[in-house]
């Protein structure tokens, strides 16, 4: 198991994703998106860690909102080859990309972190 704290210092820079899908897609987005995507980025060396969020309405237009925020080493990752190899790998791409009714991208540094430590 991974030191939440350790990956957590180790993280620099985080990227967010933030999607909007159609209701009847979200099954799909969320099987392909937990069990292939995620994954496939997670094996990117630098890639810390990721948390994905569904907003608790839809947008304006009625589409379902679901953002995903990774913790990153470096902040180049998201235009790396490795990075768009691992994206491109699987159903992803072909399959939900043109299904996206928005897609919005953030990249910055991570200005600070706290936990609550559960455990103790």
């Amino acid at each position: 198991m991974t030191n939440q704290s350790t990956v957590l210092d180790a993280a620099r820079h985080f990227y967010m994703v933030t999607f909007e899908i159609a209701q009847e897609d979200e099954a799909l987005f969320n099987e392909i998106y937990d069990t292939e995507h995620v994954p496939n980025i997670l094996k990117v060396k630098g890639v810390l860690g990721v948390v994905r969020f569904k907003d608790a309405a839809p947008s304006a237009a009625g589409w379902l909102v679901y953002s995903a925020l990774y913790l990153l080493a470096r902040s180049d990752l998201p235009a790396t080859l490795e990075w768009k190899t691992a994206s491109d790998t699987g159903r992803w791409a072909p399959l939900m990309r043109p299904r996206m009714k928005s897609r919005q991208q953030r990249l910055g540094p991570v200005a600070a972190v706290e936990l609550i430590n559960a455990a103790g």
